[in-house]
């Protein structure tokens, strides 16, 4: 995002702020209702490509929407992820993210977390990290644990995360601003601006655009007395236009900009100080989507074509010389599915994917004049359907699904000729171009029985898996000069899982309850290795087979009008259950950056304090246990636990916000490194305090 764009971004936001507060001295003051928090059994999701209930979904979800966002205050995924049961988050403040879903976890290879916004599958080659997703104004995120291998495909090996963003709203004015400032101990200060219109336009189209620009300010100090030296400057745009001709056909065209600009990351040690001086990071994607719906009496049609271009800047030093690495993938993806319609006693959605990606990624040291020009390319297509029966008057489901995905990869790496001439000696066949095929079958199995309306179980076993990947060209090289054996490729991964739960509301819909225990086998697990047979070789192996056995709750409770209390937690026994060659990994060992204990708990209440004000409140608090890492060598982590608190008044369309983050002022090692003095690892932000004003006007 140029500065143009930056300077629109802070203008809508400012203009949205002088429309508001203009129509806000012409609307008539009303006495406000305390606003209910939207309960679990009452929120509609799309996480099986239909519109249901929540508390109806036979498979283990947790639901945020927007409603819940606000009230926590939350900007970033690392805000709210954790409160999911059995999920775990690792955020460096450097604009990416590792999230881990059931203790299936990896630092390497593509994500185990399929990872959507709105119908794009951010999918990165070979980049186990995901993007840093702003959060105003979104319809709601879906959380979907355990493999997603039918309707969602390669990657959803651990689970699905859907960022879902509000379309525009045909024949109704929206608009909105949010303005926030805070100071962090030990460090600057945080400013944000937020805006969002909503404009129809005629009767059969509207455009809905939000901008934002968010300033977070350092903490960490580097060398030679450099105070404050990591921070983050986040521009963010989203337009959307929407056409609806007739009932029958709904067109949706979206634009996301994204540009995260970041100094330095919050590793350092426990006094909040770093020997190393600050990386820069600059990370860009822009989004672009057309999704058109087309209803027929029998059923619904939806075409979602999506394309993403990203591209990510890293800047550091080696041996005092400067080491880039500059990175791009343009990614093209198309879905065609077809959904039943009604709610007859079988219910079916098929589809036909196709996704293809470039990526090109170019390594320079400049102190040794090395320069790394890498390719990789990836074309994949799958079939896939999920019909469900419902019997016993509607009180048994039956579900079956499958899906059949191949996926062409290339992996071209330049080798000088005379060291490719040299490589040939040994092995005439040697091409400097990688380029398998990859293939699985993936399907799913679940039964659910309703003891009544508000009372479910269910079962579920479903494969999931993640695609192969080619071996990098100068690991073969390297391989063949020193008579090493690697596999040109590495295999697809395969997990499956075995799932019971239950869903059940009660109290007269004042409670509900959410549970499951689940047992996944997880096996060739791509793994990166160094063979020890001579000098040393670097390369990929399927190697090694793991487990995880855990037990998710959820439980929330209204128990006065007003008042929501939430509590999540999860167990999971995560384990390695062979020795891997070439690693430090042992049979027995824990994966990679799995907390065995998490559980978050939450309350939040509102009350009139007189006929047009309300009084808000909600304090929360989120523990999550140590992780390891013995496959890279890293340290283990600490458990850590940490406290918010959010005061406000709210009066109608606008609302005032007090609030404290990181109470407890942890600053515990959340994801310790290898390198560097003992003591170096990412850490939260320190306690921070802010005001947050908001009006919306609807």
């Amino acid at each position: 995002m140029n500065s143009n764009a930056r300077y629109f971004s802070t203008s809508l936001a400012l203009a949205c702020a002088l429309v508001l507060a203009d129509a806000a001295r012409a609307q008539q003051a009303a006495s406000p209702e305390p606003r209910a928090v939207t309960a679990l059994d009452e929120i509609v999701v799309t996480a099986q490509k239909r519109e249901e209930r929540l508390l109806e979904v036979p498979i283990a979800i947790s639901a945020i929407t927007a409603e819940s966002l606000a009230d926590a205050g939350a900007v970033q995924l690392a805000d709210f992820l954790e409160s999911a049961p059995g999920v775990g988050i690792v955020d460096d403040q450097s604009g990416t993210q590792t999230i881990q879903i059931r203790g299936i976890s990896s630092t390497f290879g593509n994500a185990t977390v399929g990872y959507y916004l709105d119908e794009l599958p951010f999918t990165y080659i070979g980049n186990s990290q995901v993007p840093d997703v702003r959060t105003y104004d979104l319809e709601r995120i879906e959380i979907l644990r355990g493999p997603q291998g039918t309707l969602y495909g390669e990657g959803s090996i651990g689970g699905t995360i859907r960022i879902l963003t509000k379309d525009p709203v045909l024949n109704a004015f929206q608009a909105g601003v949010d303005l926030d400032g805070s100071s962090t101990g030990d460090g600057e200060e945080n400013y944000a601006a937020k805006g969002m219109l909503n404009a129809p336009l005629g009767d059969t189209a509207a455009l809905r655009l939000v901008a934002s620009r968010e300033d977070f300010g350092g903490w960490v100090d580097g060398p030679a007395g450099r105070e404050d030296q990591n921070g983050r400057d986040i521009d963010n745009f989203r337009a959307k236009f929407r056409w609806q001709p007739s009932e029958n056909l709904d067109v949706v065209l979206g634009a996301w900009l994204t540009r995260n600009d970041t100094v330095g990351t919050s590793e350092s040690l426990p006094n909040r100080t770093t020997p190393t001086p600050a990386d820069t990071y600059v990370t860009d994607y822009d989004v672009y989507s057309a999704t058109v719906r087309w209803s027929t009496p029998w059923f619904d049609v939806v075409s979602a074509t999506s394309k993403m271009d990203y591209a990510n800047d890293f800047v550091s030093s080696l041996a005092g010389a400067p080491f880039t690495i500059f990175e791009e993938q343009d990614l093209l993806s198309q879905e065609l599915r077809l959904t039943s319609k009604g709610e007859g006693i079988f219910r079916w959605t098929a589809g036909l994917f196709y996704r293809d990606i470039d990526r090109r990624t170019l390594t320079n040291l400049a102190a040794f004049a090395l320069t790394q020009d890498q390719t990789q390319k990836s074309e994949a297509w799958a079939v896939f359907g999920q019909g469900t029966l419902s019997l016993l008057d509607r009180r048994l489901d039956l579900t079956l699904g499958a899906r059949y995905f191949e996926d062409d990869r290339l992996f071209r790496e330049p080798v000088d000729a005379a060291t490719l001439a040299f490589v040939r000696q040994l092995n005439p066949n040697f091409q400097p171009v990688v380029t398998p095929k990859f293939d699985t079958f993936n399907p799913r199995l679940n039964v659910a029985y309703r003891f009544s309306d508000d009372w479910m179980v269910y079962g579920n076993v479903a494969k999931g898996f993640r695609t192969g990947q080619a071996q990098p060209v100068i690991s073969l090289v390297l391989a063949t000069l020193r008579g090493v054996t690697l596999p040109s490729a590495i295999d697809p991964e395969e997990l499956w899982s075995y799932e019971i739960g239950t869903k059940a509301s009660f109290m007269d819909g004042r409670a509900v309850f959410e549970g499951a225990v689940f047992y996944n086998d997880w096996k060739d697990i791509q793994t990166l290795v160094t063979l020890r047979t001579g000098p040393r070789v670097a390369g990929l192996v399927n190697g090694g087979t793991a487990e995880t056995t855990g037990i998710e709750l959820g439980l929330t409770l209204q128990p006065v009008d007003g008042l929501t209390l939430q509590f999540t937690g999860a167990y999971v026994d995560a384990k390695y259950t062979q020795n891997i060659t070439g690693t430090p990994v042992r049979d027995g060992d824990r994966i990679v950056g799995v907390p065995e204990t998490t559980f978050a708990t939450s309350a939040t209440y509102r009350w009139p304090l007189t006929g047009s004000l309300n009084g808000f409140a909600r304090g929360a608090v989120q523990y999550t246990g140590d992780r390891t890492d013995v496959a890279s060598g890293f340290r283990p982590s600490d458990a850590t636990t940490t406290a918010d608190l959010r005061l406000g008044l709210e009066s109608g369309p606008w609302a005032a916000y007090l609030y404290g983050d990181n109470l407890t002022d942890e600053d515990a090692a959340i994801d310790p490194t290898a390198t560097g003095p003992a003591g170096i690892a990412t850490r939260f932000r320190p306690r921070t305090y802010g005001i947050n004003v908001r009006y919306d006007f609807r």
